[in-house]
């Protein structure tokens, strides 16, 4: 499982979404861990840059990310970290088939520390559930095309 790097204390924002979605998990892991795909099916994703095999420039939102691939395990785990103006983030992505195997459930883990969270956590912390709960929607729309 994707570690949370800041180990002295709680992070000031921590969200956790899961969905349901009616798809093979190979088809919902290989829409999570192509990133340069993201804006495609993704209402909040505006671009990616795709600038090595692990690493990423990415808007979401009105911020703009650094992001790093930490794990890729297909199609069980995908993980990212994401730096931006005053905010360091790590998400991971679980993704475990139904025993049928027509569906599967997606868990998503996220973190954030600096100043940004510690400061806006009461407000960023329902915003950000809001969001990627919004993500698992449109990701659940892109899996059963």
């Amino acid at each position: 499982m994707f570690l949370n790097l800041n180990t002295d204390s709680r992070p000031p924002i921590v969200v956790r979404n899961e969905k349901v979605i009616k798809a093979p998990a190979e088809r919902v892991w290989d829409l999570l861990a192509d990133v340069e795909r993201w804006p495609s099916w993704w209402r909040l994703c505006r671009w990616v840059k795709r600038e090595s095999a692990t690493s990423f420039t990415w808007k979401a939102h009105p911020v703009v990310l650094r992001s790093t691939v930490v794990v890729t395990d297909r199609p069980r785990e995908f993980a990212i970290t994401a730096d931006g103006m005053g905010v360091h983030a790590e998400r991971a992505f679980t993704v475990s088939p139904s025993p049928d195997g027509r569906s599967t459930v997606v868990t998503s883990y996220e973190t954030q520390v600096g100043p940004l969270p510690w400061f806006g956590r009461l407000i960023l912390a329902p915003r950000l559930h809001a969001a990627n709960a919004a993500m698992f929607e449109d990701l659940a729309r892109a899996a059963m095309k």
